[in-house]
């Protein structure tokens, strides 16, 4: 291709790139007046912040109006213009006299959780804490034949007076009953300090009545097609996207940008299958909506789809460092003071930062580039810290799956049961993920139907799961078949809601089914000039397929031009021998 050429095909590529897209704006917050609430405990070391995260992502279903304060730090200006206290004693510990005089005077309702009930003065009263115990079913007292297994879950065990009522009761497993979540007047007790699922879908379901917010008895849903890179073969991801577009379900679809081959090294990007980059872009025209799954889902030597991206899964710790290098992990106890332990900590995240920053913002571009909108993210193996959760919420509104709640241990997550909007995302709405995935064995269908049933107690509980689309479209159809008994549920479609994306370079909205961009393309191709190269390749190719057309057509042209000449010679012939 000569010089002249190639300069004509890059002001093409710039000029339709620039101007085919739309810059046109809206996003609106609804408002309603929800309840504000305090939440006291012992909020002051590692297992402390866990604690305090699993109840953030529970109560803020109800409010995002909640302020945390630790025992020994909370001021009677906490209590003013609250509507609800909620004391979680996750171990044995003395309550400060101070605590106990603010809450005698406090006239709205309490919710005490776990240990040390008794000491919180003559509110509780009407509890007398026993033993500890164990319990392995439970059911909702407003519904007594629907009794439901759970993992073993220690509870401690009460007595309590005729005022009481039993919302939620728990059963050992030779049957005897235990209640777990009480109510006298507006004062409510939770019998354990586990708030993990499956329980907690039982004692998100009560507390509905603590917080006396009417939400509608419809569940949500969705499905979520899970690992989407550069190798996944085109054709079993499109036979599962024309099925949910015949059945009218939308959708998510994961995706992973960059796909890292683990010894050699080499990059397969979306561009290099033609297949796959259409077949997603069916996706997201048909129903589907593209969430970030991680720039490459890998860190060190891992394979994309297997690796921790952003934890350090070796170490167990948050990307502090670089992939090459070997890590040290400090403690507090390894510096003299706290201010020279902030001042380590402070650096290393800054670091991490960085790293996410830069990942998110490659992913990000590298989908908008090729027409791919990205409308909410989920970490890979939803591992992420605290500063990683904050640095993404500067890039995307919605979060997708389960949450990473400890800086020291990546296994110390959960899930919520519905959509809820934990202060510790900074912002970002979660659409947890709550019924698990269908794997390689003969009882997953069964493991998910219960996992279902189970949400289905919770009036507005979230039913959603996950499929990986190499297992084929006839597993995916018997997942679907089993979905679909489910009533009153609306499938979620990221495009209807209010949902955006930013970086410095690009900005994505949704909101009533449709997608609107702003990209500054110049600028994306500044960041990285392989993105430009995509496009002067498709413009390349799409001109070269206009010339091999022109030289069909005039082919044609001739070709057609000489028989008409036959034609019209043979005509002449016949006139002259006067046939």
């Amino acid at each position: 291709m000569n010089k002249f050429w190639a300069k004509g095909i890059f002001v093409v590529v710039i000029s339709s790139i620039i101007f085919s897209n739309t810059f046109i704006f809206t996003h609106g917050e609804q408002s309603q007046s929800t309840p504000r609430i305090l939440v006291i405990g012992q909020f002051d070391d590692e297992q402390g912040f866990v604690n305090q995260r699993k109840v953030d992502l529970l109560v803020s279903h109800f409010s995002t109006e909640i302020l945390f304060r630790d025992v020994t730090e909370v001021t009677t200006d906490d209590f003013k213009q609250r509507t609800h206290v909620i004391y979680y004693g996750d171990r044995e510990a003395a309550i400060p006299d101070k605590l106990k005089q603010q809450l005698s005077t406090f006239t709205g309702v309490i919710l005490a959780i776990g240990e040390n009930v008794e000491k919180l003065g003559e509110h509780f009263s009407f509890i007398k804490q026993k033993s500890k115990g164990k319990v392995n079913q439970v059911f909702l007292t407003n519904d007594e034949a629907n009794v439901f297994s759970l993992n073993i879950e220690e509870i401690i065990t009460i007595e309590t007076n005729e005022q009481v009522k039993a919302l939620l009761v728990g059963k050992d497993d030779v049957n005897n009953d235990y209640p777990l979540f009480i109510q006298k007047d507006n004062h409510f007790y939770l019998a354990t300090t586990s708030l993990a699922m499956p329980l907690s879908t039982f004692i998100a379901e009560v507390l509905h009545e603590v917080f006396s917010v009417a939400h509608a008895h419809a569940y949500q849903g969705y499905i979520r097609l899970e690992d989407v890179h550069p190798l996944v073969e085109a054709d079993k991801l499109m036979a599962i996207a024309e099925l949910l577009k015949e059945r009218g379900i939308p959708y998510m679809v994961a995706v992973i940008p960059v796909y890292i081959h683990p010894k050699t090294k080499e990059k397969h990007y979306l561009s290099d299958s033609e297949d796959l980059l259409e077949t997603l872009k069916f996706v997201q025209n048909n129903g589907g909506s593209i969430v970030m799954h991680g720039y490459t889902h890998q860190f060190r030597d891992s394979e994309t789809g297997e690796g921790f991206e952003f934890w350090d899964v070796e170490h167990n710790m948050p990307i502090y460092h670089r992939a090459n290098e070997q890590p040290v992990k400090q403690t507090r106890a390894d510096f003299s003071s706290e201010a020279d332990y902030q001042s380590y900590l402070s650096e290393k995240k800054q670091i991490e930062s960085n790293y996410i920053e830069n990942k998110l913002t490659k992913g990000i571009h590298e989908l908008a580039n090729y027409g791919l909108y990205p409308l909410a993210f989920e970490a890979p193996h939803y591992t992420m810290s605290q500063n990683g959760y904050q640095i993404t919420s500067t890039f995307f509104s919605t979060y997708v799956g389960q949450l990473q709640l400890s800086d020291q241990n990546w296994q110390i997550m959960m899930e919520a049961p519905y959509e809820t909007k934990p202060s510790f995302l900074h912002g970002m709405t979660l659409l947890p993920e709550t019924i698990g995935y269908i794997e390689n064995s003969s009882y997953a269908l069964e493991k998910m139907d219960k996992a279902i049933k189970r949400q289905m107690v919770l009036r507005d509980g979230m039913i959603a799961g996950f499929y990986h689309p190499y297992l084929g479209v006839e597993r995916f159809e018997t997942m679907l078949e089993l979905l679909e008994e489910i009533p009153n549920i609306t499938w979620i479609d990221l495009k209807a809601l209010d949902q955006q994306t930013k970086t410095d370079h690009v900005v994505i909205k949704s909101a009533d089914g449709e997608i609107e961009s702003s990209i500054a393309h110049l600028k994306l191709f500044q960041t990285d000039h392989r993105l430009l190269s995509y496009h002067i390749n498709k413009t390349a190719n799409i001109t070269l397929w206009v010339f091999v057309g022109l030289g069909f057509f005039t082919i044609f042209l001739f070709l057609y031009y000489m028989l008409l000449i036959k034609h019209e010679r043979k005509n002449g012939f016949k006139v002259r021998r006067g046939d």
